[in-house]
């Protein structure tokens, strides 16, 4: 396997390094991503559940509240508290819909209708508590009056026995007692099952007993008798407080009956869209966890590939550096070396760089050899030449003079050969030892390699 890279070493180890970064990075940023996206999903649907209990519980409560008769309404209240303030904490949150896989149009909408839906049935809630309040108030004093009414009629037929009235009279004023009884009995069934029949009935009990005691406060004749006439009074005095809390009654029955069937309409629809809402995150809850479980498949494969990369680049490397160590073992031994050492590595570079230098060490040694040889020649040429000279200058007409300038130049150009010679002699000796520090300087080098090479053996074995 070879790169295309300039210097392959180093830019494998940056690769394998900038990508082992890479990937431990994206590993670590997409699970903590996944799993914040996992936990809140998961929040939300805890929410969702506990609000759908809660819609169940209120219903049930409103319901049993009106079936035991009671104005206690302190848990109701609770519960209402509590279930607006999940709702709206989860109506309200921004990244409540901003969820992968999620039906965000759906969820944005069903959030919508339950805040209508909330609104409707926690209306009605509160309408039911002020009519039940105002009821279980108006029935207190029905219950706890009647008797005083019943009293006050039963007066009226004593009053109008003593006076000797017709016996007409007499059966009107005892009908009139028992219709006070009618009507609180016919109340009491109409307040429990609703019946048209019986509310009609009511009705009439109602319209006769208000008419009847009219009929007496307005007759003239009754007027002249005065025990009678304040005992009529009496009655139809409090008769209009009596027959104003029957109104309230019959009025308040009615709007709890109202609220109580609107709290099971849009109750059981608060319920049933919560419900939706909850399949929809459980939806995109399921798919954030499948993705996040395939997800760990993916991470631990490219972890085991950056691994087996390491792994292969350390190989790489280490043959590439035991091929260096080989070459130079081979070179110092053989003067040449058949290993080959890939040609786009580092290793390859100083290879060739250090064969340079020894190659032109090597012809600097082979000039300097050239020179001394030259020199010495040069020597010898010049003492042959001077010693031709000598030996023809006596044979020679010159005067002494010209004798004495000639072996004057003589003695200088030989002069001038000799420390040109030795000069030339003295450079080559010291490109000589040059050449052989070289030499000891690669031999030392190739021998602490192979020793740290045999002592990497030594723990393997």
């Amino acid at each position: 396997m070879k790169l295309a890279f300039k210097k392959p070493i180093s830019s494998r180890l940056s690769a394998i390094a900038g990508v082992t970064f890479v990937v431990v990075f994206l590993v670590i940023i997409i699970n903590i991503y996944i799993n914040k996206k996992n936990l809140a999903l998961s929040g939300i649907l805890n929410q969702l559940a506990f609000e759908i209990r809660l819609s169940q519980t209120m219903a049930k409560e409103v319901f049993l509240n009106n079936y035991q008769n009671s104005s206690n309404f302190d848990e109701l209240n609770r519960e209402i508290e509590l279930f607006e303030e999940k709702f709206n904490a989860l109506y309200y949150r921004h990244s409540a819909t901003d969820f992968f896989w999620l039906d965000k149009k759906n969820a944005k909408k069903l959030f919508e209708d339950l805040r209508s839906q909330w609104q409707i049935l926690s209306n009605s809630i509160q309408s039911y508590q002020i009519a039940t309040a105002s009821l279980h108030n108006n029935k207190k004093f029905l219950f706890q009056n009647n008797k005083k009414l019943l009293d006050m009629s039963d007066t009226i037929v004593k009053e109008m026995l003593q006076a000797n009235l017709s016996q007409e009279e007499i059966n009107t004023a005892g009908k009139q007692r028992m219709l006070s009884q009618r009507i609180l009995y016919q109340l009491v069934v109409y307040s429990v099952n609703h019946d048209a029949s019986v509310y009609q009935d009511f009705l009439k009990c109602f319209e006769k007993y208000n008419a009847v005691i009219l009929s007496f406060y307005t007759r003239p004749t009754y007027k002249h008798n005065k025990s009678l006439y304040r005992a009529i009074v009496a009655n139809y005095d409090f008769w209009q407080e009596y027959a104003m809390n029957i109104r309230q009654v019959i009025a308040n029955q009615d709007a709890v009956f109202e609220s109580l069937q609107r709290t099971n309409v849009y109750g059981t629809l608060l319920t049933q869209n919560l419900k939706k809402l909850y399949e929809i995150y459980e939806i995109s809850s399921f798919k954030t966890e499948w993705v996040f479980n395939i997800f760990q498949y993916v991470a631990v494969t490219m972890v085991l590939l950056v691994i087996f990369g390491l792994f292969f680049t350390t190989f790489w490397v280490k043959k590439q550096i035991k091929n260096f160590v080989n070459y130079f073992k081979d070179m110092s031994a053989n003067s040449t070396s058949s290993i080959q050492i890939d040609e786009n590595t580092e290793l390859a570079q100083a290879k060739r760089n250090i064969d340079d230098f020894i190659h032109r060490v090597q012809k600097t040694k082979e000039s300097s050899l050239l020179a001394k040889q030259l020199g010495e020649q040069i020597h010898n040429e010049i003492l042959e030449i001077s010693s031709h000279i000598k030996a023809h200058l006596e044979e020679k007409n010159f005067s002494q003079e010209q004798k004495e300038e000639i072996q004057k130049q003589i003695s200088m150009s030989e002069y001038i050969a000799i420390q040109s010679s030795d000069e030339l002699i003295n450079i080559t000796r010291k490109l000589e030892k040059l050449s052989d520090s070289m030499d000891k300087s690669i031999c030392i080098y190739n021998n602490c390699l192979l020793c740290k090479e045999n002592n990497d053996k030594k723990p393997q074995s």
